[in-house]
């Protein structure tokens, strides 16, 4: 009992002045290059201040009620782990976003995101992330983004299946997966989602309702398998180390339908040669349309780095358009005058699909990225926050993570005025946000690269649809909230109903 005691006293003493040196190391790195210590945020996990993580992932706008008690910029108070910093003041978020040696993401992605994804633009920086930018970028040119012909077709077959007589229907999940085939709830309808259908011609060249099933798996149970891997993805890169409790045989059985179902089309890009054409890097436009993988194919030969980008294309693009339409067509359900407005433009022959203030103001409330880290690679600061009047610089030791919060970034009063929960697409007539100060896709060097297809195929189904219903209504008043994975999507789904009354748009 005494040695267990005496033990037990010299590991918190030990703790205690390990603690204590680290904070002392901390400060004098601090002084030598003028910083001074931001404001702290006191967490109930005192150790690694993990309880604020999880709460950010599940409450979004918890982060908004602490930067309002603790200003623009404060520090998650952890006495083991390194530290984590939050802001949502422009100049670090700029900072951050452009010293692209000294920000990363890979020591947070890479352990929890590896297994599925693979090494690519999501996950790594330095030469992996320039060399995976670099492939990646023809596909991404105007001539793959402009062709909406396959989102057309597949968007037809959805439009048929949604009720017109004002029954209520979840959107969400056919903005985003497979959903359910009972036919008893009202809440459901068969259909695969449109958006997911284009990302896969976009992406391996093959629409789901097109598949001869040569494939060693269907389209439908890739899909599901997908969706699934990418759901306990999320939650792995939450967990970190605890990850090992976790069971996985559900996790590694779904990594390896989806990781079948790529290979296959990976294999079929190979050995067709159908890419070998070449093209001027200078003039991507004026290349052909080609798919993701064939596009790849052309450039490497290297089967699992094709099919880690292939999955990290699917996850930047079919997710980030299910988010932005589902959260866009919440709000509009619940303000119908701006669905009339949306349909007279509709109606008038759709105008340019970039000009739509609806999908600009949902993605200044409900961004699809409401939060984004980056890690220090080394010793670094931030322009400012620190101090009691949090304009001085704060030092930012290596393996700390600053926490961007756009979420917070877009409900600055003194940018968008001070009614900024309010959805009310007319305010951009009035306002004019600097290029830091409204970052729906993000900023910088790791600007999100499908944000022009994004806008334009989000702002083309939602035409469509306009087009055809003249009555969007909610199916609920249940409040926004919601859901972090990779994106952020409306934890609640999107319960609406739908009526036709007039005529409809020739679309």
């Amino acid at each position: 009992m005494v040695y267990a005691t005496t033990s037990l006293l010299l590991a918190l003493t030990a703790l205690f002045l390990y603690i204590i040196q680290k904070q002392s190391r901390r400060n004098h790195r601090s002084q030598q290059r003028g910083c001074q210590p931001p404001a702290k945020l006191y967490s109930y996990d005192p150790f690694f201040g993990l309880d604020v993580t999880l709460l950010t992932s599940m409450d979004i706008p918890s982060l908004s009620r602490h930067h309002e008690k603790l200003g623009k910029t404060f520090e998650v108070n952890a006495l083991l782990g390194l530290s984590e910093v939050c802001t949502a003041e422009t100049e670090n978020i700029r900072v951050v976003n452009t010293a692209g040696k000294v920000w990363g993401i890979e020591p947070f992605r890479l352990p929890g995101m590896e297994y599925l994804c693979g090494r690519g633009f999501l996950t790594t920086d330095g030469e992996m992330w320039n060399h995976s930018r670099k492939l990646l970028k023809p596909t991404f040119s105007k001539t793959n983004i402009v062709d909406l012909s396959p989102l057309s077709k597949e968007l037809d077959k959805l439009l048929e299946t949604i009720p017109a007589n004002g029954s209520v229907i979840d959107l969400q999940p056919a903005l985003s997966n497979m959903v359910s085939s009972n036919q008893k709830s009202p809440l459901h309808f068969v259909t695969i989602d449109p958006v997911l259908a284009t990302s896969m011609d976009f992406l391996l060249g093959v629409l789901p309702s097109d598949e001869t099933h040569e494939a060693p798996h269907t389209p439908s149970v890739f899909i599901a398998s997908f969706h699934d891997a990418i759901f306990r993805t999320m939650f792995r890169v939450l967990l970190g180390r605890l990850w090992a409790l976790v069971p996985k045989a559900i996790y590694l059985k779904n990594c390896k339908i989806s990781h079948e179902f790529i290979d296959f089309y990976v294999g079929k890009a190979l050995e067709s040669q159908a890419s070998t054409d070449k093209y001027d890097e200078e003039d991507l436009d004026a290349a052909p349309r080609q798919s993701m993988v064939r596009s790849l194919a052309a450039q490497t030969d290297d089967r699992v780095h094709i099919r880690s980008q292939i999955i990290q294309g699917m996850l930047a693009s079919g997710e980030t358009i299910s988010a932005l339409l589902g959260n866009t067509l919440l709000v509009l359900s619940r303000h119908p005058k701006y669905w009339e407005q949306v349909r007279a433009e509709a109606l008038r022959g759709g105008s340019d699909l970039f000009q739509f203030d609806a999908l600009r103001n949902s993605l200044r409330l409900y961004p699809v990225f409401p939060v984004l880290a980056r890690v220090a690679l080394s010793d670094t600061t931030l322009p400012t926050g620190g101090g009691k009047n949090q304009d001085l610089p704060i030092f930012v030791p290596k393996g700390s993570t600053v926490v961007m919060s756009y979420y917070t970034l877009h409900r600055d009063t003194s940018i968008f005025g001070s009614n900024v929960e309010t959805f009310r697409p007319e305010r951009w007539d009035e306002i004019h946000p600097e290029q830091w100060e409204f970052l729906p896709f993000g900023g910088g060097l790791r600007a999100c690269m499908a944000q022009n297809k994004v806008l334009v195929e989000a702002a083309y189904v939602l035409i469509r649809l306009a087009a055809r219903f003249e009555v969007l209504e909610s199916g609920d008043e249940v409040p926004w909230k919601g859901q972090l994975m990779l994106t952020c999507k409306s934890a609640n789904g999107c319960k609406v109903s739908l009526r036709k009354r007039g005529g409809t748009a020739p679309l």
